[in-house]
């Protein structure tokens, strides 16, 4: 476990020193070399549910860069969107694990993995566009 956060930390520190980078290419360059040396299907599990958690920690910050500085009403519904994509995320990976779990073959479990990283790593992106849209600066 605490290995675990130490590779989230060492992502997210990566990503903040490198800030003309895409929005977590530290995350997903991690996860490819981790991947590389991987040598049995649990090693690559373990190197997705990091990678998750990276790119969960990366959407919780641009949730909060999202919320600074706006109005109290757009707070407010900013807040209701996101507890309702909570729900949606939640009751999606439900799905997705019954729909991979009906398969043959431990390759289903990296397939779930890849879908649920790419469901937040999604969000987050659209949290970083969405704060970034009124930005005419082109930063």
């Amino acid at each position: 476990m605490k290995n675990g956060l130490l590779v989230i930390a060492l992502f997210l520190n990566s990503v903040s020193a490198h800030a003309k980078m895409p929005l977590g290419k530290n995350i997903d360059d991690s996860l490819a070399r981790c991947k590389n040396v991987a040598s049995a299907t649990q090693d690559i599990s373990e190197c997705y549910q990091t990678a998750m958690k990276a790119w969960d920690v990366e959407l919780n910050n641009q949730y909060k860069l999202l919320l600074n500085d706006q109005s109290k009403i757009a707070q407010a519904k900013l807040k209701i969107a996101q507890r309702g994509w909570v729900k949606y995320k939640d009751d999606y990976f439900l799905a997705i694990n019954a729909f991979y779990q009906q398969q043959q073959g431990t390759i289903w479990s990296l397939v779930a993995a890849e879908t649920k990283l790419n469901v937040i790593k999604d969000k987050a992106i659209d949290l970083d566009r969405l704060r970034r849209s009124m930005d005419l600066s082109g930063e």
